[in-house]
């Protein structure tokens, strides 16, 4: 790994990256071990992300103003630049992306502008030649649902429906390797939105997540703590490990690392979250650390032991062009 990564440890040092100003630089310390690394060329949140290789790209989201956008960049986590790729067919927030080798699928979400109508479009995202590529559509619009990749099947999950606030329970499962046509699976288990999608041995994981959408006069969803966990070789659903305390907003920040999901930043309740949580594969969520700045809807990814967060809404719809890294230890059990 290059020395612009290399450096990224918690030891009393000053870390020197050739390429950034010196206003970017800060010192990582025991009790404060964030590096500061090259900020976004647009501050932006509510976008879909996916980690592929060293790269983390992020697609969409609102930028000032709550203004959604078509553009998609590139951050070289080893080389510490950002760069602007092929843009989004359109303006879309609220979708969630997962990465598929040297691809990235994109779907479902709200389109053009805020507040936006819902879509049913799908589309993969194809990295070496930089374009988009239509695919086969969701059975109906949603938004704000889950996205994952089991083998070589799709998953879409929940989210909200054609009125942007009734959540869905549907289930559907695209076979990558078939027919292109979407098929039903057992329905997740309490209906929501906005919530954390992974997979962890061949299992997806929801995590937390908010009752309806645009109901509430002008309040937010209601954060829930439940955590599902549904198993493809059963098609059925099971009860996970309840998050500490009712959490959404943390779509693009959801990652699994040496087995472990973090769930980072978000929103629980009326409060943004700074706090980062930590699922190991046996026993309850633990609190892994605290991020320099609440944020709501963040992006994130792990290269390496290497936790890098970017972009999200540090309080109301303003977002930020921050990008934060710290060391993630290896076997370590969180507190």
């Amino acid at each position: 790994m290059r020395a612009t990564t290399m450096c990224l440890v918690a030891a009393a040092a000053l870390c020197v990256y050739g390429a950034r100003p010196a206003h970017a630089q800060q010192r990582a310390t025991a009790a404060a071990p964030w590096q500061t690394l090259e900020e976004m060329p647009e501050a932006r949140w509510e976008m879909a992300s996916a980690m592929v290789g060293g790269t983390l790209y992020l697609f969409g989201g609102y930028g000032a103003g709550v203004q959604s956008s078509r553009h998609v960049d590139a951050f070289e986590v080893e080389d510490n630049a950002w760069r602007r790729l092929a843009e989004l067919p359109s303006a879309i927030t609220h979708m969630n992306a997962v990465a598929d080798g040297r691809s990235v699928w994109l779907a479902g979400g709200f389109k053009d502008g805020y507040p936006g109508h819902v879509i049913d479009e799908v589309w993969r995202y194809d990295i070496d030649d930089d374009r988009f590529v239509a695919t086969p559509p969701l059975p109906e619009p949603r938004a704000g649902g889950g996205l994952a990749l089991v083998g070589r099947s799709l998953h879409y999950i929940g989210g909200l429906m054609s009125d942007r606030d009734t959540d869905s329970s549907d289930h559907w499962v695209l076979d990558l390797e078939g027919s292109g046509n979407w098929t039903n699976a057992a329905p997740m288990p309490v209906p929501r939105n906005q919530f954390g999608t992974i997979s962890r041995d061949g299992r997806i994981y929801l995590t937390g997540g908010q009752l309806g959408h645009d109901s509430r006069n002008g309040q937010p969803g209601l954060d829930q703590t439940r955590v599902d966990i549904y198993d493809p070789s059963t098609d059925s659903w099971s009860a996970g490990p309840d998050l500490p305390r009712p959490h959404s907003h943390a779509e693009g920040s959801t990652l699994l690392s040496a087995g472990r999901i973090f769930v980072i930043g978000g929103r629980s309740e009326t409060r943004n979250e700074s706090t980062i949580w930590v699922l190991p594969r046996e026993g309850e969520w633990s609190l892994f650390a605290e991020l320099p700045q609440s944020l709501t809807a963040p992006a994130a990814g792990m290269l390496d032991g290497l936790l890098v967060v970017t972009a999200g809404a540090p309080s109301g719809s303003t977002p930020h062009a921050m990008v934060w890294a710290r060391r993630v230890e290896p076997g370590r059990d969180y507190p």
